[in-house]
Order: structure tokens, then sequence, then C-alpha cells
């Protein structure tokens, strides 16, 4: 699970005076036209379309950043500190302290090809709609980056570097619909809202939903995601979904929120639903809403980490979450090269030293201050192999032809390789299955 999904795991709503929290949630882009086959117990591979700027393949010798001894990289992540004032306390680490630790480390080792990496940080504030815009001129006009990496505020906040300022972009989510915008390179580890198909694949493998009568629902932010990514995977498993539902109403708005789902409930009721699959960010607040009804289908998520969010953020009821199935990719805290970057970080800052602990192994609402590390080691990772790639002759071209050709590799924190192709940019991490386990309140690996 990725416990990194930092702003895909806290809906930040800002209204007059008042903000709220939540545990889980899915931020994705408005379009997207994945054509969806579904795989047993593997990511569908449906590929990604060439960003518009690489229709004859080529991006040019463009450069921003890149002198013959450095290269400048911005790194962008959230101002969470701003929050207190609505009490609001979220403690990821330092990201800056993070990043700079490992990239002294690198840099020591001889850097990217022997270029230097010179860091260029960017804090956005999560309260300001024009924050992260402001800091993606920053980064791209004022200081010309040559490519920008860290912790995206959503999907939009990348493509204002990808597409409206034409800068390269490692990390985010990477959807089909927001590649074919690139007008740079733009390589992650996160197929976006297309990553719904790649979970169908697994809950429908090996017959699990075969004779079942299946109901999908989803927040009307993952709307997309439903009916593009995870309904297509369905039919193409051979099922048709026996109802639907879209909540729209704001996740800060509890009773119009219950009201909806409620209503949704009724309706799979009625409709036979043996099965219910919720989609992105509703499942920290479906299953409490249904445990006050009578109705008792299986429940499967799109996202394990957004099912452990939920049962982690409050207390669940065995009875709704009996047999519960979810799918996501398998990550690993402890993964060697993980640890090399959590020992790099605590020899810079001897006073985190026994405090970098698995982000998921943290009650809810303590600080979690190793996921800026994950984070920075994680991206950081990818970046240079990329880069290494590249050679001595460091542009987008280049950069673009080395990130399609890279294949296998492996990226800090995930347990299997992830296999960077023309098609696909967002690594194609095999998705896996997990399941609830009462004894813990979490979702776990199946068959690991």
């Amino acid at each position: 699970m990725r416990s990194r999904r930092t702003l895909a795991c806290a809906v930040i709503v800002v209204g007059a005076a008042t903000a709220t929290a939540l545990a889980g949630c899915s931020v994705q882009s408005s379009t997207t036209t994945t054509k969806a086959t579904a795989s047993a117990g593997a990511s569908t591979g449906t590929g990604s379309p060439a960003p518009s700027a690489t229709a004859s393949g080529r991006f040019g010798d463009v450069a921003p950043g890149v002198t013959t001894s450095t290269v400048k990289i911005g790194i962008v992540y959230p101002d969470y500190a701003s929050l207190a004032q609505y009490g609001l306390n979220i403690n990821q680490g330092s990201f800056p302290d993070a990043y700079g630790a490992l990239i002294a480390k690198i840099n020591a080792s001889g850097g990217v090809d022997g270029r230097k990496i010179v860091p260029v940080y960017g804090e956005y504030s999560l309260l300001s709609p024009a924050a992260a815009t402001q800091t993606c001129v920053q980064l791209t006009a004022d200081d010309s980056v040559f490519a920008v990496l860290g912790t995206f505020e959503s999907d939009a906040e990348a493509l204002c570097y990808a597409q409206t300022h034409k800068t390269a972009v490692i990390g985010s989510s990477l959807s089909n619909a927001d590649y074919a915008q690139a007008q740079a390179p733009w390589f992650a580890v996160d197929h976006g809202s297309d990553d719904a198909a790649s979970a169908i694949g697994v809950l429908a493998a090996d017959g699990r939903l075969a004779g079942k009568k299946v109901a999908v629902i989803a927040l009307q932010q993952d709307e997309v995601s439903m009916n593009s990514s995870a309904i297509p995977a369905l039919k193409a498993s051979g099922i048709t979904p026996v109802a639907t539902a879209v909540i729209t109403a704001s996740v800060s708005d509890a009773t119009a929120l219950g009201g909806q789902v409620a209503v949704a409930v009724q309706k799979f009721q009625a409709s036979g639903a043996n099965v219910v699959i919720i989609v992105g960010g509703l499942a920290t607040e479906y299953p409490p809403i249904e445990a006050h009804t009578t109705f008792r289908p299986q429940l499967m998520f799109t996202s394990a980490t957004d099912a452990t969010a939920g049962t982690v953020s409050s207390k669940p009821d065995p009875a709704v979450y009996k047999n519960a199935l979810a799918a996501d990719v398998s990550t690993n805290f402890n993964d060697p090269a993980n640890l090399a970057c959590i020992q790099t970080v605590q020899t810079a800052y001897p006073s985190l030293k026994g405090k970098l602990v698995n982000p998921l192994s943290v009650k809810a609402g303590a600080p979690t201050l190793a996921t800026s590390v994950d984070d920075a080691c994680t991206e950081l990772g990818l970046f240079t192999a990329i880069a290494d790639k590249a050679g001595q002759e460091l542009n987008y071209d280049t950069l673009q032809q080395a990130g399609t050709t890279l294949g296998k590799i492996h990226v800090p924190y995930y347990t299997a390789d992830a296999n960077f192709t023309a098609s696909t940019p967002y690594g194609d991490v095999p998705f896996v299955l997990f399941g609830y386990d009462p004894s813990n309140s979490q979702f776990v690996q199946q068959g690991s």
C-alpha cells in the first residue's frame, strides 16, 4: 500500500473559518481515456498515449537548469503547519531535510552522470487556491529548474509544470489523460485515475466475482475513475454492474453525505447486489454509514490504502468488513533501498534516530516522520535512474528516451519492479490482493 499518498489521504476542505481533514480520499483528473482489459493478479497494462509534444517522438534539446557540472531540480511539498490553526496536526517530517540529506549523498558519490544536483525548494499552502500556481511559476519561470519532484497537491498542479510551463515532472499520479497533455517528460509510479482498472483486474481474478451481483459507488471526484476505468474493466471481465451511484455531497457535510450514501444503499439492496465495489476516497465514509443499515454485501475496494485509512480512522464494524477485499501495489518499508535512505537521513539528523518508523504502523493522528523520507527516496531514485541513463548530454529529448527505454527497475519502497516503457511512463507496478484482518483492523496482503 502507498503510505506516501500524502494528498490522496487527506482532503482539505477550507471554508470561511473551518478546515476538515479526512483520513482517506483520492484526487483524480477530470478526464481519462482508459480502455481497460482486466488481467488476473496483475496490472492491466493498458498503456498511455504519447504526450502531445512527442507526436514526432522528440522534445528537442531543451535543458533548463543544466550546466556542464550541475542540474537544478525543483522540490515541491505542502505546508501542513499552516493547518494547525484549524486543529489539524499533520507532521510528515521535513521534506527539505529528507531531500537535502539524500541529495548530499548522491552528490558525494558523483552526482548524476557527473553533475551535482542543485535543489530548489517550493513549499505551497493548502489554504490558498493560488499558492500551488505561485510555486509552479517560481520554480519554472523564475528558477528555471530542469525537473520538478515531490508531493503535488493535485494532478492539475502537476500539469502546471508538465503542460503550461513545459517542465519535466517526476512524481504525482499519471493518468493517460494527463500524460496526453504533457509538453515535457513526465514519469511516475502511480497511474492515477486509471489505477482502478488494475485493481478490478485483481479483484475479479480467480472467479471472485463470478455469478455475483455487483454494485459500484464513488465520490464525484472519483466519478471518472469509476466510469472510465473501473466499470470498463468489470465489463471486460464479463461483469455488468446491477447498480451504480455517484455521491455528489461534500465530504465535509456529514448529513448530506450520509443521506446520499443511505439512498445508494437502498438502491443497491433493491437491485439484489451482494458485492459493492468502492472506488477511491469513499472507502473511509461508506462502511460506517452502511453499518447503520441491514445491508451486508461483501465490500471490495480499488485502493487498499484508502480502505485501511478508513479502518484506522474509526472503529470498524466487523460485520461490515467481513471478507472484505482490496487491491493495491505492494510496498515494503523495510526494502533495503528505503532503509538505506532512512539511515542516510538519520545520520544527517541524529535527533531522528528511532523516529523514522513505518507510517503504516503509526496510530491515526500521530506524526509519520518517515513519509517525507519515503517520498524523497522514491522520487530521487527514479529521477537519478532516468537521468543517469540519459547520459552526459542531458536534455528533454534524452530524458524522454531514457525514461521510455528504462525497462524494469527497482524503485525504492516498492516490492515488485516497475517497468518503464513508451506505453507505461507510470511504471506499471503490479497490483496485488489484500484482505481485511479483523485482528488488527487493517488490510493485509494475501499470499505473501
